[in-house]
């Protein structure tokens, strides 16, 4: 039997809110992609919290801190666009990373 960890199933919906993210605004579905990219980065922050606390350095914040910066910079200017490139080219392949682990 597998067991599944608190922070794999976190890690896991992250995964998956991502992907469905980038999906929806891809097909311009800007409302339903903005609410998975607000549950993924949820998830991200309580990933970061289990982190701090557990002592288990999984999540690289010297990686995720640009991606942060850049998200930051294309929401202040309404570009999706760009929102939903750093998200399939910068932050999923790190959490694919950190699912890797």
């Amino acid at each position: 039997m597998k067991v599944t960890t608190p922070f794999k199933k976190k890690s896991e919906r992250l995964r998956r809110s991502l992907l469905y993210s980038i999906e929806n605004f891809r097909k311009c579905n800007d409302n339903t992609g903005l609410d998975n990219f607000l549950n993924s980065i949820y998830d991200l922050e309580n990933l970061l919290e289990y982190q701090q606390y557990s002592g288990e350095l999984r999540i690289k914040i010297d990686k995720i801190l640009p991606v942060s910066k850049s998200l930051c910079q294309h929401i202040k200017n309404q570009n999706i666009m760009g929102i939903t490139d750093v998200l399939e080219f910068e932050l999923y392949p790190l959490v694919e990373e950190l699912i890797e682990r």
